[in-house]
């Protein structure tokens, strides 16, 4: 696939570059240097969140996420 930086994304709030964590969120974290993971979720975490690959054809994949109650 050749060089790339992966990028999460939540509406415009860039969340992690690369390696990066840019969010100041401490609840935010890259899981095995790819995976968003946001720990003790809650019902304002829930939306889009897009993962994006910038490369010479950049990708882009938009995952939903929803918070289920108790």
């Amino acid at each position: 696939m050749g060089a790339y930086v992966l990028a999460w994304k939540r509406g415009i709030a860039i969340l992690t570059a690369g390696a990066a964590k840019i969010t100041p969120d401490p609840r935010v974290r890259l899981v095995n240097g790819y995976s968003l993971q946001i720990r003790d979720a809650v019902t304002q975490d829930a939306g889009d969140y897009i993962c994006q690959i910038a490369m010479l054809d950049p990708r882009e994949i938009t995952h939903h996420v929803e918070i289920l109650g108790k």
